[in-house]
């Protein structure tokens, strides 16, 4: 008969094994835990490697800083984009100071505008800039000259920007200052050999049709290297006979269907003559007209009367 020490040798070498077995059960358990903790870093890295080799955005391209500026009978109003708020804060206050208050607009700030290179020397040219009808744009290294400016005061402003700005690209209106183009250019050449009083209306048109006038690609803002020609022709015209009409018939081709090319042509036509009338041209004696058809065909001007 078994006693109760013998049952109870018998269940201690019974139980060595299933404890030992147990030890090397939580043994393994732990070391697969210690390797999971191990992991858990290269596991967390997985979605940096992911990110990096993730496509980073696309810079913006850096763009031009711009301001632009008409004088409208005394009241400036101005827009344009600058590098940052200071810059906006500082443009302000010296366009409000120049024009004593008589301004307004706002300059748009953007991460990508470079620094304005005209900025710290502005002020001294907009003081200068007191024609009613003139407008100055100014973007990077060019500054453009538009609007109503007599040929003396193109000479002034120009003086005054090549001071300035030395360096700068000059456009617009202050390209054939002193008669420059006429040189050169047949249709200023043409222009300049009108007699003021004498030629007649016919002979006007001969020279007008020497004219290229350029446009932006797909509209119908004048491009500024036309903008010389243009005042030539106006003053012209002006000199021309009193009771003379023209018609403008604007450039045809390459805006798609006949009905948009006639539109745009019609465009065309209006911005010459808006153009020509800023320049010193009498507004009833210019008439415009459109031109269908998908073949492109030069600005073309025509005698009605």
């Amino acid at each position: 008969m078994r006693t109760a020490r013998t049952d109870r040798n018998r269940t201690t070498r019974l139980s060595r094994p299933g404890m030992l077995a147990g030890a090397a059960l939580l043994a393994a358990l732990a070391g697969l835990s210690a390797c999971k903790r191990d992991a858990a870093p290269a596991g967390d890295a997985a979605p940096a490697a992911d990110a990096a080799a993730a496509p980073a955005a696309t810079p913006v391209a850096p763009v031009e800083a711009r301001l632009g500026l008409a004088n409208n009978n005394g009241a400036i109003r101005y827009d344009g984009r600058v590098d940052s708020e200071a810059t906006r804060k500082a443009l302000s206050i010296a366009l409000a100071q120049a024009y004593a208050g008589q301004i307004s607009g706002d300059l748009e700030v953007g991460k990508a505008v470079k620094p304005a290179p005209w900025q710290d020397k502005l002020p001294q040219f907009v003081a200068a800039l007191s024609m009613p009808g003139v407008a100055v744009t100014f973007e990077g290294q060019s500054i453009e000259l538009s609007g109503q400016v007599n040929d003396a005061d193109r000479a002034l402003l120009l003086d005054k920007a090549k001071t300035l700005f030395p360096g700068f690209r000059y456009g617009g209106l202050f390209e054939g200052v002193g008669g420059e183009a006429a040189s050169s250019d047949a249709a200023a050449q043409a222009l300049a050999a009108l007699v003021p009083g004498k030629s007649g209306a016919g002979e006007i048109v001969q020279a007008l049709n020497k004219i290229e006038v350029r446009f932006e690609e797909g509209g119908a803002r004048i491009a500024p290297a036309s903008l010389d020609i243009l005042s030539r022709a106006a003053k012209a015209l002006a000199a021309g006979p009193k009771d003379a009409r023209y018609e403008i018939v604007g450039p045809g081709g390459g805006a798609g269907q006949p009905a948009d090319n006639e539109i745009l042509s019609r465009q065309r036509a209006e911005a010459v003559k808006v153009q020509l009338i800023v320049a010193g041209a009498n507004p009833g004696a210019l008439d415009t007209r459109g031109e269908t058809g998908t073949t492109a065909t030069p600005v073309r001007f025509n005698q009605v009367k």
